[in-house]
């Protein structure tokens, strides 16, 4: 393996972390930056709408499980089955500890205040327990069998269950619109994958006795 491919695999976690910790902090704030704090949720304008959506799906603990599970399925691509979970247990981790870092640090940028709080502790503690599950869940998708499969329909089921348990707040205008998406994301992933799996099963005779 080249040098340039082990060092590309220990920055994704890093840059997919970033990117949503970064994006989730941002669309939050976009209430604030157009003076609607003190507008019902209801009565927003567009743009503020448009940013509720994406706040109500990368605020998700699904959302942020996803990224985790995307990024060890990256980094295990080409790699031994082994190597492949150690780096998914890295990635996964990375991931989260990044999201969280960039989400708060954003905060801190757009609102001020200490970056170091009780939310940070905490989110960083469950980044670094749920990170490496999440990405070997990730690499696991890889797998034929009952681990792949179990796998590959973590997130969707988890998204699923979230609508069901936690769903988006009833006042949000964006409430119904994104259950609706996550479930019929949720179906057509499970759908596709069960469709992909059958196809990629080989088809293999019994062996008949002599």
């Amino acid at each position: 393996m080249r040098k340039q491919d082990r060092v590309r695999w220990v920055a994704i976690g890093p840059i997919v972390g970033t990117a949503l910790g970064a994006v989730d902090s941002a669309v939050n704030h976009v209430p604030i930056w157009l003076g609607e704090v003190g507008t019902a949720r209801a009565d927003r304008s567009a743009w503020s709408q448009v940013a509720e959506f994406a706040s109500l799906v990368l605020d998700a603990g699904w959302a942020w499980a996803a990224v985790a599970v995307l990024a060890g399925w990256l980094v295990s691509r080409r790699v031994r089955p082994a190597a492949g979970m150690v780096r998914g247990a890295a990635a996964g981790a990375l991931t989260l500890v990044f999201a969280t870092t960039a989400y708060y640090g954003m905060d801190v940028i757009f609102d001020g205040g200490a970056w170091w709080g009780m939310a940070t502790r905490y989110w960083l503690i469950g980044s670094v327990v749920l990170g490496p599950v999440l990405g070997v869940a990730g690499t696991l998708i890889r797998r034929s069998g009952p681990a792949g499969v179990i796998a590959t329909l973590l997130v969707p089921a988890g998204a699923a269950l979230q609508m069901v348990v936690l769903p988006p707040p009833a006042e949000s205008l964006m409430a119904q619109p994104v259950r609706l998406t996550v479930w019929v994301a949720a179906v057509a992933a499970t759908v596709l994958v069960s469709w992909a799996r059958g196809r990629r099963r080989p088809l293999v005779p019994s062996a008949m006795p002599s």
